[in-house]
């Protein structure tokens, strides 16, 4: 429930003279609750469920169960009418932040505040400043959730007391989104930190393609922004894999953790199990068929970000501060990363006899390293790992920071990347094909299972090499494995630099999963890059006769013609399949047609286009 900062325009002074005996009651027991600061305070941990653990906590507050107020709306609303909302919110404010450092809880720290709070007062930012200045808490560790009960008929007003927030420090969050007055014209016009999605949306989410389509145009409309998305109300874990599968890591319910006077400041054993589990087939901690196709957008935290306009003896302050704050990167006005301030670094120069009064107002550029180590948001888990390995040890705790299109995008850690490629490692191991160590059929199952159930699109490419049972018999099974490791090479190539997905079914099968439904160019030259490779490992004479012969059962010589790559491609929309099984059931039936082709191509299914051979 919202805690409110600042009391409405109505005072004790304007209230009608005959007040029932009810409210009567209920205003001599807010007199002892406030006189006796008797507040209950509890704390609902928000939890990244991609790189399990607990980034931040939210703050609900209420009276003692055994009073009438013990509901937070009861007592809001009772104190509003009494005049006493300032006074409530300071010993509300105090009692939240006193309590939060006092469990010494991580992350981030969420209090719900009302529209008409923020609007109600002039007084509201000394009010504040006023209660944090004390605490010793970050003002970047509190973040301020806008809970709209009402219509807001003076957003120019709201925006400017959220800038006066802001200039603070705090941080800003657009809750429940989806309900209420909360909009997309709020998050265009206040650009909060975070956004929660209302737990109308997210309970009973993996049942629900509408749904699922409004939180993947959630997550599509926060990544140009930074905007960070939370999911409320997660309940049931079916719903925590679709979740997992679209991207949305930060998670807030009872699934995770029921709101506590007493939480606790990591995960408990079986939420941890859980959210490690290889069995759930999804994730941002990404396993099974998904660990391959990770990227290092997978990877982007939000996190503190600093300008050139601080100054060294500012930063030095911020990692002082904070021990477990290991590197902050440096940004410019258009976003792009300039450097990275790493603590080992900063500390130590800030440590040096006179710094501070020689360079304590310079830029904080100066105590920046200007080459980190940085990955745009396609990089792969390959590609990251190779060149990680060569960085200095010192500097592993420091992670990385992930751009788009050369513009900041978040911060990874080196912890998560290197728990991706151990995943990775597990996964080839237990679920790859032997031969090419590309997944095998239960990670191929799992991957499509997870799509039918986020209602994507794809292509999906069931590639066979036709003619090869004679070239094997021919050449020797050495030479068989050389080109199935071929035809996996090329394959996978081509998946890598789009992001998708190829896995090696058994024996010379193969399926690629490809985003895009228009992949005919595509097709054609994994074609005729197999026919290339193919000439390559015949011999010349074979290579001019297109074939060559083998005696049948009868010692009857019988021509072969050369191995070919063929295909059957089938476009997979949104609802179109219910099951693995039926998507099986009518790629083998193109997977037929594609056996008739005289020459390497794929059959694209007729309904969505022509065959390419």
């Amino acid at each position: 429930m919202p805690l409110a900062l600042a009391p409405p325009r109505g005072t004790m002074a304007a209230m009608s003279s005959s007040v029932p005996a009810a409210t009567t009651a209920l205003f001599d027991e807010l007199d002892r609750v406030i006189r006796e600061s008797s507040l209950e305070v509890h704390f609902q941990p928000i939890v990244d469920v991609g790189a399990p653990g607990i980034v931040g906590f939210e703050a609900l507050t209420r009276a003692p169960a055994n009073s009438a107020l013990h509901s937070p709306l009861v007592l809001f609303d009772t104190a509003a009418s009494a005049g006493r909302l300032v006074e409530l919110e300071r010993i509300v404010m105090r009692r939240i932040v006193n309590r939060f450092v006092e469990l010494q809880l991580p992350g981030k720290l969420f209090i719900n505040v009302t529209a008409d709070t923020l609007l109600a007062s002039e007084s509201r930012i000394a009010i504040i400043a006023a209660v944090l200045q004390p605490l010793q808490l970050d003002a970047s560790r509190i973040v301020v959730e806008l809970t709209e009960t009402r219509p807001v008929f003076d957003p120019v007003a709201l925006g400017t007391a959220v800038a006066a927030l802001r200039s603070l420090g705090l941080l800003m969050a657009l809750d429940d989104l989806g309900e209420g007055f909360s909009g997309l014209k709020r998050w265009v016009d206040l650009k909060p930190d975070f956004v929660k999605i209302d737990r109308h949306f997210i309970d009973g989410i993996a049942s629900d393609p509408l749904k699922q389509q409004f939180v993947r145009s959630i997550l599509e409309m926060a990544s140009p922004t930074g905007t960070a998305v939370i999911a409320e109300g997660l309940e049931q874990e079916g719903d925590l894999r679709v979740l997992r599968g679209m991207g949305l890591h930060l998670c807030q319910g009872y699934l995770l953790a029921r709101p506590s006077a007493m939480p606790r400041s990591s995960l408990r054993m079986d939420v941890q199990a859980l959210l490690d589990s290889h069995d759930d087939g999804a994730g941002g901690r990404v396993v099974d068929a998904d660990v391959a196709a990770v990227t290092a957008g997978q990877l982007a935290h939000d996190g503190p970000v600093a300008t050139p306009a601080l100054s060294c003896a500012e930063v030095i302050e911020m990692f002082r501060r904070d021990p477990r704050l290991y590197s902050v990167p440096v940004v410019d006005e258009a976003g792009r990363p300039l450097g990275l301030l790493r603590s080992l670094l900063v500390l130590h120069r800030g440590a040096e006899r006179f710094f501070l009064e020689i360079h304590g107002r310079a830029s904080c550029r100066l105590l920046m390293d200007a080459n980190p180590l940085v990955f745009d948001v396609s990089a792969s888990l390959r590609t990251m790992s190779e060149t990680i390995s060569n960085i200095d040890d010192r500097f592993m705790v420091d992670g990385f920071v992930i751009t788009r299109e050369g513009c900041y995008v978040g911060v990874g850690r080196t912890s998560e990347l290197l728990r991706a490629l151990s995943d990775l490692q597990v996964v080839t191991a237990q679920n790859a094909n032997p031969l090419t160590r590309l997944p095998g059929n239960l990670a191929i199952d799992r991957q499509l299972a997870r799509l039918l159930d986020e209602g994507a699109r794809f292509l999906l490419v069931y590639w066979d090499i036709s003619r090869f049972k004679a070239f094997n018999d021919l050449y020797g099974y050495a030479a068989g494995d050389e080109v199935i490791r071929m035809t996996a090479g090329l394959l996978l190539a081509d998946a890598e630099q789009r992001g998708d997905f190829v896995g090696h079914i058994d024996g010379d099968d193969f399926v690629c999963v490809m985003a895009s439904l228009q992949a005919g160019p595509r097709l054609e030259r994994l074609c005729e890059a197999f026919d290339g490779g193919m000439r390559a490992l015949l011999e010349p004479a074979h290579v001019a006769a297109g074939g060559y012969e083998t005696p049948d059962r009868r010692g009857r010589p019988v021509f072969h013609a050369i191995p070919l790559l063929v295909g059957g491609a089938l476009p997979v929309q949104p609802g179109r399949f219910a099951s693995v099984r039926q998507l099986s059931a009518a790629l083998a039936e193109l997977r037929q047609q594609a056996k008739g082709l005289a020459r390497s191509g794929c059959f694209i299914e007729r309904r969505q286009g022509q065959p390419l051979a």
